[in-house]
């Protein structure tokens, strides 16, 4: 995997997170900020937390999974990014606006 691609990946998880942190467990969530935020290898996560290497890893994996999950059910993420690009594309048309307005009356 290119360098490009594992920091795209890494920041598409970092938004994730950001997104869906008070859905995981607390151990999840403070081992997958550790990584993201703090950006922490697996093994100085597992020093800390006095665990080994591969629960950090099965832990963080599970995480990934189920915000993947939130985000295919939920697409919080893939709203915000459209939101985004018309933003700066400023092509906010009558309809468009409408839509955003109805999906933050009804919650994303």
């Amino acid at each position: 995997m290119k360098t490009d691609d594992i920091l795209e990946k890494k920041e598409y998880y970092s938004i994730l997170l950001q997104i869906y942190e008070n859905l995981l467990t607390e151990s999840v969530k403070r081992r997958m900020e550790s990584f993201y935020f703090d950006d922490l290898s697996l093994f100085e996560i597992a020093e800390n937390e006095k665990v080994s290497r591969n629960a950090i890893f099965q832990s963080i994996k599970a995480g990934k999974k189920e915000i993947d999950f939130y985000e295919e059910k939920l697409h919080v993420y893939k709203r915000c990014k459209m939101i985004s690009k018309l933003i700066d594309k400023k092509i906010l048309d009558d309809e468009t606006i409408n839509k955003i307005r109805e999906d933050y009356l009804y919650g994303i």
